[in-house]
């Protein structure tokens, strides 16, 4: 038996899907016995994990728990020469605290008694990162709003959001960082700009552009038609002749000017209306 993790990190409340394969090198159909028995480090001992394996329908599952630590069998039929590949299945709990963690001790052996194997799997919760959909224009106010309504929740709120992010470059959406996204979202569900929330986590490396300022002369080109939105000049229109990345600067020329008077202005002073 070959399986793909050892330790894995996951939020509450998802189906962790592990590969495990079986290898039969025998001359004849075999049938092998799996078991896997649980134990614990949680806080609630009345929280359950479920376990299951998705080789067949006729395989059911076990809800699991340390006030119950019930062990999950099964037995799988490989044919001569092949081998067969599925999933072990763990659902997390909705319910579970930061630092829980459940290990699986796996032990396979074929009904023949020719060959035994074991392995092991840890999976510890830890907070994830859930996308909310707001109304466009809404998504400070929003997220203003959903961090009152945790901290009103108190002691039970605490542990729900822990951050929130609200890029201005990514409109109608905000990144939650919570332990059970559940009940962000049902918290989320009484703000009148809330539109729901895309199903999935997502990952830190995904996002972390965000964190990171964009440079003000960022996509700006030479030619492009520009309005100036700051400064003596604001409202003209103007067209950029020059670009100083160094000290995010351009230098514009005045369209409606009698006389082509450059003028040097902050990059985040002006708003481009046509590229070049």
């Amino acid at each position: 038996m070959t399986i793909s993790a050892g330790h894995l990190d996951e939020g509450c409340g998802r189906r962790v899907e592990v590969p495990l394969k079986l290898l039969n090198s025998q001359p004849s159909k075999r049938k092998f016995h799996i078991k896997i028995n649980p134990t614990f480090e949680q806080i609630d001992d009345q929280v359950e994990w479920v376990v299951s394996i998705d080789a067949s329908r006729e395989v059911g599952e076990v809800e699991t728990s340390p006030a119950d630590p019930k062990v999950f069998e099964a037995d799988i039929d490989v044919e001569s020469g092949k081998s067969r590949t599925f999933n072990l299945v763990v659902g997390t709990p909705k319910g579970g605290f930061r630092g829980d963690t459940l290990k699986l001790a796996i032990s396979v052996g074929s009904e023949d008694g020719l060959n035994s194997t074991t392995s092991n799997l840890s999976i510890t919760l830890v907070p994830v990162i859930v996308t909310l959909k707001t109304t466009l224009g809404s998504e400070m106010q929003f997220s203003e709003d959903l961090i009152k309504k945790n901290q009103k929740e108190g002691s039970s709120g605490d542990n729900e959001v822990i951050s929130i992010m609200s890029p201005i470059a990514l409109k109608g959406y905000v990144f939650v960082e919570a332990m059970h996204p559940d009940r962000v979202a049902f918290a989320a569900r009484g703000i009148r700009s809330f539109k729901g929330m895309i199903e999935g986590v997502v990952k830190f490396e995904e996002i972390a552009h965000y964190l990171t300022p964009r440079p003000a002369v960022s996509g700006l080109e030479l030619g492009s038609i520009i309005e100036l939105i700051g400064g003596p000049f604001k409202g003209e229109k103007a067209k950029i002749t020059n670009i100083d990345a160094g000290k995010e600067e351009v230098t514009v020329q005045l369209i409606e000017s009698m006389v082509p008077i450059p003028v040097t202005v902050k990059a985040e002073a002006i708003r481009v209306l046509d590229r070049k």
